[in-house]
């Protein structure tokens, strides 16, 4: 598996390795899907609706948790389950994507991004992704 979730009461860890940079953002994107529904996802209805997520920032880490954080809000705020994306836009410190909604909706896990790191190397990119349980206002 591309990506391991290592979870404790306080927090979420989420570890992915990717030889590109585009893999890296997918299977990011995966792992928290999983780690918000707390499972992958049952076979659903997708009607064609989408919902699209987008970061900006100057590097690959803030890319990441910008991103993440824009998942985990769509996820709380949509009338379906997210599914992954077919594909990922990238420009100059920017990503975007669009991701399919799966009706009916399923329970989120309250969880927010609490930071990221992105490294490369020989061996093709890593990612360490912390996920904080949501504590609401």
């Amino acid at each position: 598996m591309p990506y391991e979730l290592k979870t404790s009461p306080d927090e979420i860890q989420l570890l992915v390795s990717s030889p590109d940079r585009a893999g890296l953002f997918r299977d990011t994107l995966a792992g928290v899907l999983e780690a918000v529904y707390g499972a992958a996802l049952p076979e659903g209805k997708n009607e064609g609706q989408v919902v699209p997520v987008q970061a900006s920032a100057g590097d690959d880490d803030a890319l990441l948790v910008e991103l993440v954080h824009d998942v985990l809000r769509a996820a709380r705020e949509e009338g379906g389950a997210l599914r992954m994306p077919r594909w990922f836009a990238f420009d100059e410190r920017r990503v975007t994507a669009n991701l399919p909604i799966q009706l009916p909706k399923v329970d989120v896990r309250p969880i927010q991004v609490s930071g990221a790191a992105v490294e490369t190397g020989e061996g093709g990119w890593n990612a360490r992704v912390e996920l904080l349980p949501r504590v609401e206002a």
